[in-house]
């Protein structure tokens, strides 16, 4: 039985490698692309591509974008016409509101060359327009006291900068009792593995990775007493 393989990836990278380059687009446009891929529909065939590489600037060297079934479901565009150069040089709001375009814009494109429902794919953007480009959501590391009092929620937010978690303490009413930042500026994929789990031990919330190991405390003995 052949599997589906369904959309799960949109990718930026500028047709000019370097590290530089590379780490600064990144760091300008990932929450973005995280966002995105949030919204994303979970089973949407994309004439079996898992990813799209999305290509931004002119084509330099002569390679040629587009050849999914020899690099194993991960299909290329080339957004020639899309200035990087005057995109870095523009605030941010201006970034978010241009690069979120250009990639719907190669989705759409290759949706009708495919043959296959482009809708999904532009309700997915629209979430991220709606989200105001940015988001919050709550890790399954999270946990509530044994007492009831609080509950400990560990945000991963995805901002301009990268992918950042906070610690809000809040009771059952949603008062919040303390905020913190405990990761800045990291990527999903570190995020995602460092933490994974929780577990109580005493009145510390200890963070787990994705090998059992605890990764970060958070105490919270202050808050037994509210």
């Amino acid at each position: 039985m052949e599997l589906t393989v369904y959309l799960r990836d949109v990718m930026v990278l500028p047709t000019e490698h370097s590290r530089e380059g590379n780490l600064r687009l990144r760091a300008a446009s990932d929450h973005v692309l995280n966002t995105l891929r949030h919204y994303l529909p979970k089973k949407y065939d994309f004439n079996g591509m898992w990813r799209l590489v999305i290509y931004l600037g002119p084509n330099t060297d002569g390679k040629r974008f587009w050849s999914p079934e020899a690099t194993g479901g991960v299909g290329e565009f080339l957004a020639d016409s899309f200035d990087l150069d005057g995109w870095f040089d523009a605030p941010q709001d201006k970034q978010d509101v241009r690069i979120l375009q250009c990639v719907e814009d190669a989705l759409v494109e290759r949706a009708v060359e495919f043959g296959t429902d482009a809708e999904p794919l532009r309700t997915a953007v629209q979430s991220v327009r709606d989200a105001g480009y940015r988001l919050d959501t709550e890790l399954p590391c999270s946990r509530t006291h044994p007492s009831r009092k609080f509950r400990v929620r560990l945000i991963r937010r995805f901002a301009p900068g990268g992918t950042f978690v906070i610690v809000r303490v809040t009771t059952p009413k949603g008062e919040v009792l303390h905020e913190e930042e405990l990761l800045a500026g990291a990527w999903v994929v570190t995020v995602g593995d460092d933490y994974r789990g929780g577990r109580w031990n005493g009145d510390a919330l200890e963070i787990l990775d994705v090998s059992g190991r605890m990764t970060t405390t958070v105490s919270c003995t202050p808050y037994l007493s509210v």
